[in-house]
């Protein structure tokens, strides 16, 4: 399974995308759930992922929260030649 992302119109939408082998054996892929428009799912994803990990038996961790950006600091480079 891997997250997929489309376009309608404006908006970009999450999905959760399955590939099989159907009975020729050619690879196809089906869409198992829409996980709401991307620009809404911050939130939304966070449980959802954590719901994931715990029926797939793995330890969920605390999601970090970003309050603001991180700040980017210049230094000074050192001078080349003349």
């Amino acid at each position: 399974m891997h997250v997929k992302i489309t376009t309608s119109g404006s908006r970009r939408y999450v999905q959760l995308v399955e590939s099989y082998r159907d009975d020729a054996g050619k690879v196809k892929k089906r869409t198992v759930a829409t996980l709401g428009r991307l620009d809404q799912v911050d939130s939304q994803l966070n449980a959802e992922i954590q719901g994931l990990m715990k029926v797939s038996g793995q330890v969920p961790t605390p999601m970090p929260t970003i309050s603001s950006p991180p700040s980017n600091a210049f230094e000074e480079a050192r001078a080349l030649g003349d």
